[in-house]
């Protein structure tokens, strides 16, 4: 029974975040300390966006760390392009 469970592969989500280029190593290192819970890329670094992947189960538990995250650094969310969302 593990052995299906393991091979079945989760659905997963991106949100894309614009913030200050002085916030991007501190919002990885948060979201690396919730192991498993998501992937943070870099899509433009000048730019300050990123790309937050998640599996979907865990959507809501994204939800309240971005919100948390919000009141330490400034973040928001945006398009893939980087428009305001």
């Amino acid at each position: 029974m593990r052995e299906a469970a393991e091979g079945m592969a989760l659905e997963t989500a991106n949100r894309y975040y614009q913030l200050a280029g002085r916030d991007l190593v501190y919002m990885k290192f948060i979201l690396e300390g919730y192991e498993g819970l998501s992937t943070m890329s870099t899509v433009d670094g000048k730019r300050g966006i990123v790309k937050v992947n998640y599996p979907l189960p865990f959507a809501d538990d994204m939800a309240k760390l971005m919100e948390a995250l919000a009141k330490e650094i400034e973040v928001r969310e945006v398009t893939e392009e980087g428009e305001p969302c």
